[in-house]
């Protein structure tokens, strides 16, 4: 699992400055976003940044956010049956697996989100004819994403350590 989950998570990064790249050559020189009525002007640099700063801030925090996890002490261990995963260092160990892997799973579904918003600002407001139906697709696997979040919150309420053991023999 924890192989699957930072491939998805490379391949998110990957897909991010790619798509970072070529929005930011396609762009008009100012970027016109509507926010309601009003329309914000920036320069195409301020955009390119924004994004890249965004995106380099969520993923650095939610990496050192899956280093914390194995620190932290039991009073402040938050998970469903903490009690259970906290008995000895084997459960804890797979209990600090699940969420590192659940912070990747974010990281991964964030990325993906943030090339979709990249992807609106740009066919909407920059592109000859463009319309948000041309990438509508996008969404949608955006959703299966963000549902399979709830996934290792369900496996933390599973009182089984095999279970883990299992899936990385397999």
């Amino acid at each position: 699992m924890r192989f699957f989950v930072r491939f998805c998570w490379f391949f998110s990064l990957l897909g991010f400055l790619y798509n970072l790249f070529t929005t930011y050559g396609s762009l008009q020189p100012t970027v016109g976003i509507h926010f309601g009525e009003t329309i914000l002007h920036i320069p195409r640099g301020s955009y390119f940044f924004f994004f890249l700063s965004f995106f380099l801030l969520l993923n650095i925090t939610l990496y050192l956010f899956s280093k914390v996890f194995k620190d932290l002490p039991k009073s402040l261990f938050l998970v469903p049956f903490s009690s259970f995963w906290t008995q000895n260092m084997d459960l804890r160990k797979a209990a600090n697996q699940i969420l590192e892997n659940w912070c990747w799973a974010i990281a991964a579904t964030a990325n993906y989100f943030l090339m979709y918003w990249m992807l609106l600002v740009e066919s909407t407001y920059h592109f000859e004819g463009a319309s948000i139906s041309a990438v509508n697709w996008f969404y949608l696997p955006g959703y299966l994403m963000l549902a399979s979040l709830i996934l290792p919150i369900l496996r933390l309420m599973i009182k089984n350590p095999n279970l883990l053991a299992q899936a990385e023999r397999d």
